[in-house]
């Protein structure tokens, strides 16, 4: 019985996973790509939301949110582990993310990635650094919110990594506020769902196929407190970012259970 779910929920969710990239899709981008033209960006917001949480849901996602939910306009600081943590945030935000230069590529994401205001970085390149920066600065600026990873990679979960200050830098010189987000894939157990992350580098459809066989998986979500000492300079905005988070990730032996 137990298989014959697994393939019934596997054959399910590859059926509307592939209706949702073949068919949706493209209209998806279509809107997105109008509504910036016409500068409609209620509707750029609904689209995105709506694409965001029905991936969510097709993966088997239950997102929980803790703590209140981030107003625009606001930098996103988070731990990273998955490709499913941009749908997740732009569940509940429009927010632009820095993905590195090689997700522009990626089929399905990387489409995704560019109509949703994704800002692609070289690593290693101080020009594309500096460039993002100003990039950055510009959109806050300009009353939008931007999602970082300061990480500058995926992890398996089990730890958190220290964090790049340099673009979070943006918000110190916008004064704009920083909210840290902490995200937590949870099993039915209540422990840590490892298998949510990347396994040695494999290729991202063979991710997304082993995504879709999983049961299901909460995802819960800690928003912090908008942090504004903008005087206490970028060295400390970071570190007190990356204290919340490790804060949440430590609660429940979270980090140190697996599924």
């Amino acid at each position: 019985m137990t298989a014959i779910n697994h393939y019934t929920r596997l054959s399910l969710r590859l059926l509307t996973f592939l209706f949702a990239v073949l068919g949706l899709l493209p209209f998806v981008v279509l809107i997105i790509i109008i509504s910036k033209l016409l500068r409609w960006r209620q509707l750029n917001q609904w689209v995105v939301t709506f694409w965001s949480r029905l991936m969510c849901a097709i993966m088997g996602l239950e997102i929980k949110i803790y703590g209140d939910k981030p107003v625009s306009p606001v930098m996103l600081v988070a731990n990273h582990v998955s490709w499913l943590d941009i749908p997740i945030i732009h569940s509940f935000i429009l927010a632009g993310f820095v993905a590195k230069h090689e997700i522009k590529y990626w089929p399905v994401l990387g489409w995704l990635a560019m109509a949703g205001d994704s800002v692609f970085l070289n690593r290693g390149n101080s020009q594309s650094r500096k460039a993002v920066l100003t990039q950055l600065k510009k959109r806050l600026t300009q009353g939008r919110s931007v999602a970082i990873f300061p990480e500058g990679t995926v992890t398996d979960g089990s730890y958190l990594r220290p964090f790049h200050r340099q673009l979070i830098h943006a918000a110190v010189e916008t004064r704009t506020p920083i909210v840290p987000v902490a995200i937590k894939f949870l099993n039915q157990e209540g422990q840590r769902e490892a298998r949510v992350g990347f396994i040695d580098d494999e290729p991202f459809l063979q991710h997304v196929f082993r995504i879709l066989q999983l049961p299901h998986t909460t995802v819960e979500i800690y928003c912090g407190a908008r942090l504004t000492n903008y005087d206490a300079g970028t060295r400390i905005m970071t570190s007190m970012a990356r204290s919340y988070i490790e804060q949440q990730l430590e609660q429940d032996d979270y980090l140190s259970s697996v599924a």
